[in-house]
């Protein structure tokens, strides 16, 4: 684990994770876009199980297993929304463990 938290390297790392889950613009394959006025209008683009697989992503910037529990609940419906949840929320858990190592070695 490093000693910051590099916030840039994360949200990137996300971003990329993000636009392989939800950019499908070009593959031939893909469901079409449900109607409007459907159930799916309230679905988010992202549901949280998804989401957990980002986590493996962010665990390699900050050097331990990041606990599910940081995803919101449901999912969300943008980058900008997962990022503004996730960041601050696992900068907290860096801080945390920063501080109780640094207490061990002392």
């Amino acid at each position: 684990m490093g000693d910051e938290f590099n916030e840039a390297a994360i949200r990137a790392e996300l971003q990329s994770w993000w636009d392989s889950q939800v950019d499908s613009s070009d593959d031939p394959f893909a469901a079409p876009k449900p109607p409007v006025g459907t159930i799916f209008d309230v679905v988010p683009v992202v549901d949280s199980l998804s989401v957990t697989t980002a986590l493996v992503a962010i665990e390699k910037h900050v050097g331990f297993k990041v606990p599910p529990r940081v995803i919101q609940r449901g999912g969300y419906n943008s980058f900008d929304e997962m990022v503004n949840d996730l960041i601050p929320k696992v900068g907290f858990l860096f801080e945390k463990r920063k501080s109780k190592s640094g207490k061990d070695s002392k």
